[in-house]
């Protein structure tokens, strides 16, 4: 007998394995996946052990049919099992499974494979050792990831990528005869294989590797069984909930909020869609959606919203669309000015004052939805809020607090994740429902793939394994009958469907991505080319952008889409622009499978490419893309960086994605949009090289946002990153913006030193800003010397610097920043030395000023309020703090209503000390309950004053001592009052030298300022403290300085009182 006859594969030598063998796959076609395709497999490794004594004791020919014999039958395993042999590496073999087509269970099948080799190993070693005396041992080692694969059609197959070289040192770090498993493998075969942890095992050079070891493999085990705590739920019920709530809506004239909560593909939209085409023709449904593109794209589901609502009108910029949305509130005398921040928010509006802060957009939304549901019932369903930005949320929610006496039903469709950034979403409201959605039971399973297929019948065996693929549910449901329908596994006869097989080796999906990405390769080129390029734009996409985009499928493009329609794969959309057709993936997981097959060269080139594309399809509404512009840039230069280095092509990529990107986010700080322009200049900081001199006015603004928000560490360290680029840079202009950010940061902190610090820097900065004529940091010197003064009670000064800033801040074309400074403007005008008829007469000429800014208007009401109190008008100031109050609540600025002094000062001067205190007393907890320090103190002493004009002197000393621990030094206003305050209660006391020096201390340093109604004050308590300790003449001086300053101010009411004191000091 020869050598040759012991060496032939023998078919009918196969060991029996725990396992269903798959058909061997197809050869590549037209179906399969293109040249250089990304994709999830599984790799594995197997090796001989001890190999080189084989050449040892064998020649080498009879070595080489050895070998040929070991490779044919180990290799005849792996294809079995729907693997492919990618290499022979010496006398190793290294297999993929994943390759042409993605499988559901790829992991599962390279298990099976492994044990059937070890096993069809141990059938050849008998002949080995009868024949030649030799037996072969092996090592295998199996790992799943990501890989970048090569071009099939050129007859060989290559992959690369870290699961290779994972696959390897499994397979180096196994012994004899031993299949190790990595991590992400045992993750999708846990269910079917009986393993032993190994612990780390050693490697070459040291390093170590974390194992399992397979000892076992079940037969017909899925590799992930699909485990329920609790039983199926229908659809119906919540369907009667949603239509119960949306009567209660309707009936009790409310608004209601809706979340609809399941995990990807169960069947949220699905439902949704059913409840809204069952509603009357006269309820108006809008929807909205949620871009998965990251922070920044904060208004878009806002943005369709109002887009589906004008439609029909075609509005064809931001005026027209104005209009439309105008018209839509005739009647209401704020339309233009909500009509205005709409459009404003979407990126329509024009460079001036048109835009607003966030809580003026919400207002605006909603009174715009309250227009419509005059009309009748509204419903706006607003898709993938788990993607949402937080300030669209805010909006979302303030709605539903806000809006009374309309029938509103705001209906959310979110994954779980939304409680990672919301956890507190709807809690606590009166007027919020969650529906979570559960799988689908088998029946309703059922039901659902017969609905899919028409009335035509499925075999029951089909139709329950089906069922049993798709796992209750939806979308696997719907997309593996899709599959088995393309596939020709399911043909439609004339009475009923028929299968082509049992459909007993029909894979069971263990994710919904691998069902998809197996979906998506089996389609033809043509389509699979529009989708992936398709997947570049998003969810929704244009004809024009993907024919740009796909290249060399041009002359077949029309067909496949249509092909791609028939197969449900894609549904028309309303387009974003005139002239365009524009189509919407059935759902965003087939968008995300198809993205994630491109190279990322290939995504670079085409986000690249779409970004140029819609920069010329938007034309003259850029501003309104100008977020998704930057966005695609970004990602352009992000992988083009990640393949290579920071080439002259990629620093382009990114400087466009900055110019963009930047654009957004300075607009967003105009519209006081916080997390927005936080997340879009972080992002063009860390596209910036890191020495770009660019950077150092970018982490200032940045860091203004950082101090705005709260994030004072966050601005910290941007400071610190600009600081040393300016140093480096030495550039005293750039300099100079970081040092004045740095003081607002240390006042904020209220750090020792911190105001003679600001001082010293703005008498540096000012100087270099002029000479460069830098009118923003000219502004932002002049608010700082303004915040300074006021801080030290200087209201002349202060005014005279806010008045500076803001004319620096009109000609930096910064109407944001204008209208605050206003706002303080007036706070001077109230607290300082400007007579009362003429501080009424500037704060209501800046009201006109300001009103386009409502948060801006409330703020001046308040100093109006208490300048027309101080002159007896006191009917007139409590309608303007109602006024005030009632517009920050329609902002959902609440905590403002709770935190101001203005209201217990015009209850104090107006002889109701009750009131004012319950007023005080509310705003002291809302500042303490936010953790404040600076106007806590200011306002423990308020509270003090008026606690102590009631008589309850122990309490007021209590607060007074409290303001003092609380109190910065340089905060004069509050030192002042505090003191006061002690000084009346020692007089009270009989303890007069502490009393007189106590007054004495307040009156001193209140006369180093100009607030005249707190030098008043002092006075008046220093007379106090004199009377009670008989020096009338001294009492009556102080009577008459006192009397003297309020004539001044023109406080008529505390200039009454004193004059009747002055009076009966006289007559003592």
């Amino acid at each position: 007998m020869s050598s040759d006859n012991h060496l032939r594969p023998n078919p009918k030598r196969r060991p029996k394995v725990a396992s269903s063998v798959p058909a061997k796959p197809a050869a590549p076609d037209a179906r399969g996946p293109g040249p250089d395709a990304r994709k999830t497999v599984t790799i594995l490794f197997a090796d001989i052990v001890d190999s080189s004594r084989l050449s040892l004791s064998l020649d080498p020919e009879a070595l080489r049919n050895l070998l040929s014999r070991y490779f044919g039958e180990l290799s005849a395993v792996v294809q079995r099992h729907g693997g492919i042999v990618d290499n022979y590496m010496g006398d190793a073999i290294m297999a993929v499974f994943g390759m042409p087509f993605v499988h559901e269970d790829d992991a599962l099948r390279a298990v099976r494979a492994a044990v059937e080799m070890r096993e069809t190993l141990a059938i050849l070693n008998h002949e080995l050792e009868a024949g030649w005396g030799v037996r072969l041992m092996n090592r295998i080692g199996i790992n799943t990831g990501e890989v970048i694969a090569g071009d099939q059609t050129q007859g060989y197959l290559s992959v690369a990528g870290e699961a290779v070289i994972g696959a390897k040192r499994l397979e180096e770090a196994a012994t004899a005869n031993e299949i190790l498993i990595g991590e992400p493998t045992h993750k999708l075969v846990r269910d079917a294989v009986v393993i032993e942890p190994s612990g780390p095992r050693a490697l070459k050079r040291g390093a170590t590797i974390r194992a399992l070891v397979v000892l076992e493999v079940l037969a017909h085990a899925p590799g992930v069984a699909r485990r329920f705590d609790s039983p199926f739920v229908g659809r119906e019920r919540q369907r009667a909930l949603l239509e119960t709530v949306f009567r209660n809506a309707v009936g009790d004239r409310t608004c209601h909020l809706v979340t609809i909560l399941a995990d990807a593909g169960v069947g949220k939209s699905r439902l949704v869609r059913e409840f809204t085409s069952g509603l009357a023709e006269d309820v108006t449904v809008l929807h909205g959606r949620c871009l998965p593109y990251g922070e920044g794209i904060t208004y878009w589901p806002l943005a369709e919203i109002v887009r589906e609502l004008t439609r029909a009108e075609g509005p064809d910029s931001g005026k027209q669309l104005a209009a439309v949305i105008e018209a839509r509130l005739t009647g209401d005398e704020k339309a233009g000015l909500i009509a205005e921040r709409v459009t404003g928010a979407l990126g329509l509006g024009g460079a001036g004052p048109g835009q607003g802060t966030t809580e003026e957009t919400a207002w605006a939304v909603r009174r715009l939805f309250e227009a419509l549901a005059r009309a009748g019932p509204l419903v706006v369903v607003v898709d993938d809020v788990h993607w949402a930005e937080s300030t669209f949320l805010d909006l979302v929610e303030h709605v539903a607090d806000f809006s009374r006496d309309f029938p509103i039903l705001l209906i959310c469709i979110a994954r779980p994740e939304l409680f990672d950034s919301r956890p507190g979403w709807g809690a606590g409201k009166r007027n919020a429902t969650s529906i979570v959605l559960e799988r689908l039971s088998d029946a309703e399973c059922r039901e659902l793939i017969s609905n899919l297929l028409g009335p035509a019948p499925l075999p029951p065996a089909a139709e329950s394994r089906i069922a049993s693929a798709a796992e209750g549910n939806a979308l696997f449901a719907e997309e593996l009958v899709a599959m088995l329908v393309d596939d020709a596994l399911l043909r439609q006869a004339p009475d009923s469907w028929v299968a082509a097989s049992d459909l007993v080796e029909l894979p069971v999906p263990s994710t919904i991505n691998a069902l998809l990405a197996a979906r998506l390769e089996g389609l033809p080129s043509v389509e699979r080319a529009i989708l992936t390029a398709a997947a570049v734009e998003g969810s929704v996409f244009h004809r024009s952008a993907v024919s740009e985009l796909a290249g060399p499928v041009l002359d077949t493009f029309e067909d496949g889409l249509l092909a791609l329609v028939r197969r449900d794969l894609i549904r028309p959309e309303a387009p974003l622009f005139a002239g365009e057709k524009a189509y919407r993936f059935r759902h965003v997981l087939i968008r995300d499978a198809a993205y994630r097959s491109l190279p990322k060269n290939a995504r670079a080139d085409l986000h690249e490419r779409f970004a140029a594309w819609l920069e010329l399809a938007a034309a003259d509404r850029l501003r309104e893309f100008e977020e998704i512009v930057g966005y695609h840039f970004e990602q352009a230069f992000q992988y083009r960086v990640a393949l290579g280095p920071r080439d002259v092509r990629a620093a382009s990529l990114a400087a466009r994605a900055c110019e963009r990107l930047e654009a957004a986010g300075r607009r967003a700080l105009v519209r006081s949009d916080l997390p927005a322009a936080i997340s879009l200049l972080e992002r063009v900081s860390r596209l910036l090289p890191a020495d770009d001199t660019r950077r150092i006015v970018l982490l200032a603004d940045l860091s203004g946002a950082l101090i705005e928000s709260g994030r004072l560490d966050d601005a910290g360290r941007a400071l610190d990153e600009a600081e040393h680029l300016a140093a480096t840079a030495d550039d005293q202009r750039l300099a100079a913006h970081v040092l004045v950010q740095r003081q607002f940061l240390r006042i904020f902190r209220g750090e020792e030193g911190g105001l003679e610090e600001s001082a010293r820097a703005v008498a540096a900065v000012i100087p270099v800003f002029e000479r460069f004529g830098d009118d923003l940091g000219l502004c932002r010197a002049r608010r700082l010397e303004a915040w300074l003064s006021f801080t030290a009670a200087r209201g002349e000064a202060a005014i005279a610097a806010w008045e500076q800033a803001a004319a620096h801040a009109r000609r930096a074309g910064d109407w944001h920043e204008y209208y605050e400074i206003l706002t303080w403007i007036a706070s001077s005008l109230w607290f300082g030395p400007t007579p009362a008829a003429e501080g009424i007469r500037r704060c209501e000429a800046m009201r006109v000023q300001v009103g386009e800014s409502p948060e801006s208007e409330a703020a001046i009401l308040r100093q109006l309020a208490c300048l027309n109190a101080i002159v007896g008008r006191f009917a007139i100031a409590r309608d303007l703090i109602a006024t005030s109050n009632a517009t920050y609540r329609d902002l959902g600025l609440t905590l403002y209503v709770a935190s101001s002094e203005h209201e217990a000062v015009v209850e104090l001067l107006a002889g109701n000390p009750a009131a004012a205190e319950t007023s005080a007393r509310a705003a002291y907890r809302a500042l303490e309950e936010m953790g404040e320090r600076a106007f806590r103190s200011t306002m423990a002493a308020s509270l003090a004053v008026v606690i102590l004009e009631q008589g309850r002197d122990e309490e007021a000393e209590d607060f007074a001592k409290l303001s003092a621990q609380l109190a910065a030094s340089g905060d004069l206003v509050t030192q002042v009052r505090w003191r006061r305050v002690r000084a009346r209660v020692h007089a009270r006391r009989a303890e007069l030298r502490a009393a007189e020096a106590l007054a004495r201390e307040a009156v001193t340093i209140a006369e180093a300022t100009d607030f005249v109604n707190d030098r008043a004050d002092a006075l008046v308590d220093l007379s106090h403290v004199l009377e009670a300790a008989r020096r009338g003449d001294e009492a009556v001086a102080a009577v008459s300085g006192a009397l003297h300053l309020y004539e001044l101010k023109g406080n008529v009411v505390a200039a009454a009182a004193t004059q009747l004191r002055l009076g009966k000091l006289v007559k003592m």
